[in-house]
């Protein structure tokens, strides 16, 4: 089997990217609330990315989905064999390269978010359902995926202990580590001081589990909560805590729903704004591959991807105007 490495691309090319990726998590709205309701439901942007197929992708497919810079896209995806990444680029509108992530039986690549340099990405036995690992990249590495930054390994009851959706951000002096099991039923939350990650010798450390199927829904917008396969955190300028959740439901609808995170002693609650439903082309797919990025002009992206890496992967771009 032929993998074409994300690594080989020039890394001065990579770097010359980063600008916009170091700061693009950091920028915070005045209101996050806001511009995710300024998210348009039909795509400001189609993206077409040539790829020539350089492994075989039976046994997965595509599901998390993040741009970086002003010209990568990182997904992720899975196949019977192995988790990987894939890199394209939308200046060139092709696939750089896809690399091998870890090999079965955690076969399966995640929804994931990237926060500044780190990538966060969930990778499990999708078969057994028992054990997954929560690996962070630092994306400015020479090769990101040789040696991850940091492992959270988990381990235990049947689909308890997946971790199909993972979100990362900083709030409050220190990294958050969200992680969604099997069809988010349960949300694990992480911390770890942000200064001591950056010095590589921070540690996460659970602070909160959720049972979404307990939590009381009595003053949320709507009583959904869905089947989310991406999960993206995100804060503002009034120190508020987002959830996004994407995914696809039984009707067929792409949707996007908004949470408020809200982190206290003895626990946390979920607080649910919003949910909006949004018309990609065809193939792309929010049960797929969905995930949002904040940029630096105050804008907010989300993008879409289809179920595999096609000869011309169609990714769409829902984008709200600069704040």
């Amino acid at each position: 089997m032929k993998f074409v490495f994300a690594a080989l691309v020039p890394i001065a090319f990579l770097l010359s990217s980063t600008s916009r990726a170091q700061s693009t998590d950091l920028h915070l709205v005045p209101s996050f609330e806001q511009v995710f309701h300024d998210l348009p439901t039909e795509p400001t942007q189609t993206i077409f990315l040539e790829y020539h197929r350089t492994f075989d992708p039976s046994g997965g497919h595509l599901q998390g989905i993040q741009r970086w810079g002003d010209s990568l896209l990182y997904l992720s995806g899975s196949t019977e064999t192995h988790s990987y990444m894939a890199l394209g680029n939308t200046q060139s509108n092709r696939i750089l390269g896809v690399d091998r992530l870890m090999p079965a039986p955690f076969r399966h690549a995640g929804g994931f978010q990237i926060y500044g340099r780190y990538l966060a990405v969930g990778i499990e036995d999708n078969q057994k359902r028992t054990i997954s690992r929560v690996q962070i990249y630092d994306l400015q590495a020479a090769n990101p995926w040789a040696l991850p930054r940091y492992t959270l390994p988990r381990e235990g009851a049947y689909e308890r202990v997946t971790a199909g959706a993972v979100g990362l951000t900083a709030y409050r002096k220190k990294l958050w580590l969200l992680v969604a099991n099997w069809d988010s039923r349960n949300l694990d939350i992480y911390s770890c001081p942000k200064a001591a990650f950056e010095k590589g010798s921070g540690s996460f450390v659970l602070e909160f589990s959720l049972d979404m199927k307990a939590h009381s829904r009595s003053s949320w917008s709507d009583p959904v909560w869905n089947s989310y396969q991406n999960i993206n955190l995100f804060t503002d300028q009034q120190e508020r805590l987002y959830l996004v959740g994407t995914g696809r439901d039984e009707q067929g609808n792409h949707y996007a729903d908004l949470f408020e995170l809200l982190l206290h002693t003895p626990g946390a609650t979920i607080q649910k704004l919003a949910g909006k439903v949004f018309y990609p082309g065809q193939p792309v797919d929010f049960k797929a591959a969905a995930g949002l990025v904040m940029g630096t002009d105050g804008s907010l992206e989300l993008v879409g991807a289809p179920y595999q890496l096609e000869d011309r992967t169609r990714i769409d771009v829902f984008a709200s105007q600069p704040r």
